[in-house]
């Protein structure tokens, strides 16, 4: 895999880590409950999964995660991103972001 495209496919997950990130905050906004209730999901479930993906995910995490383990997380991430808009009435869109990531990840690794 040359650099560039090597670059293209880091940079793809990347995005689709920050797409999780937007992905909280409209799921914590549609919720049925009054707007502070409201406000507050779409404020917290992004800080919380910032901070889980800052402790646990990121390449200068600093928790340790051995590989298993953090590819596992990985997973649970873009699942939980998935299924978050599977409940925004876009179940195709949400396996979209899991297989686009599962694909990208797959050739990386191959490719490595």
């Amino acid at each position: 895999m040359t650099t560039v495209i090597r670059g293209l496919a880091l940079l793809l997950i990347f995005l689709l880590e920050l797409a999780v990130l937007a992905i909280g905050v409209r799921w914590g906004w549609s919720l049925n409950a009054p707007t502070a209730v409201r406000l507050a999901a779409a404020i917290g479930v992004p800080l919380l999964l910032a901070g889980l993906w800052g402790a646990l995910g990121s390449p200068r995490a600093p928790v340790s995660l051995p590989p298993p383990a953090k590819y596992a997380f990985q997973v649970g991430w873009f699942v939980v991103g998935g299924g978050m808009l599977a409940l925004l009435g876009h179940a195709w869109l949400g396996l979209a972001v899991v297989v686009v990531w599962a694909v990208v990840t797959f050739l990386l690794h191959r490719a490595a």
